[in-house]
């Protein structure tokens, strides 16, 4: 790859992220918690490519070749999230929300893949996942696309209002913040860290 990704402020990424969301495209498929699999495979018409062992051989569950019009998943991991296994409909939630954020935010970059087979595309994806700003990127509209601002402050009002009338002083209490990141988790379908970054990120309860 010789395109270099620019610098983005997350503001830029924000904005592209909450823009794919409330487009038209996505209209009736966008609250969450989102179901990303049924956006790239029907919304997006991207041929879904079940590879075996993708997890184990590169640690991630998913990848988007938009070249192609593909998008390759990890063959266990996707028959898990038919199952409705939550585990890992958490872990490939935000995966395929990442790779859509490369989608958008990374159009020349991503342009420039093409594999002519599997080993060559195992071989670019060890490499391409080294680069960390484009890794980070992804990881950030991902977080913002899951979880809109407006309902992630809605719901953390409503529950943070409860909390107050048993101890006003709950901000204080040790651990509270992972506690409630846990409450709010599963109104969005993900792991719980991914709400703790967003707390940290939009500035609702900065990591000390």
């Amino acid at each position: 790859m010789n395109t270099p990704v620019e610098f983005l402020e997350n503001e830029a990424i924000w904005e592209a992220a909450d823009k794919f969301r409330e487009s038209a495209q996505l209209s009736g498929h966008n609250r969450p918690p989102i179901d990303v699999v049924y956006i790239v495979d029907v919304v997006l018409k991207f041929d879904v490519i079940d590879i075996p062992e993708m997890f184990t051989d590169l640690r991630m569950d998913a990848a988007i070749v938009p070249s192609e019009q593909a998008i390759y998943m990890d063959r266990e991991a996707l028959e898990r999230w038919d199952r409705k296994d939550h585990w890992i409909e958490r872990r490939l939630r935000f995966t395929v929300a990442h790779e859509l954020g490369h989608l958008i935010l990374h159009e020349n970059y991503m342009a420039e893949a093409v594999f002519s087979d599997i080993a060559i595309f195992k071989r670019w994806m060890l490499k391409h996942q080294q680069d960390r700003r484009v890794e980070d990127q992804a990881d950030e509209f991902a977080g913002r696309f899951l979880v809109p601002l407006e309902i992630l402050r809605a719901s953390y009002d409503q529950y943070v209002q409860e909390v107050a009338k048993a101890d006003q002083n709950w901000r204080d209490i040790e651990g509270m913040r992972e506690h409630i990141a846990k409450k709010l988790a599963p109104r969005f379908g993900v792991n719980h860290q991914v709400i703790e970054t967003r707390f940290d990120h939009e500035g609702i309860w900065p990591a000390e």
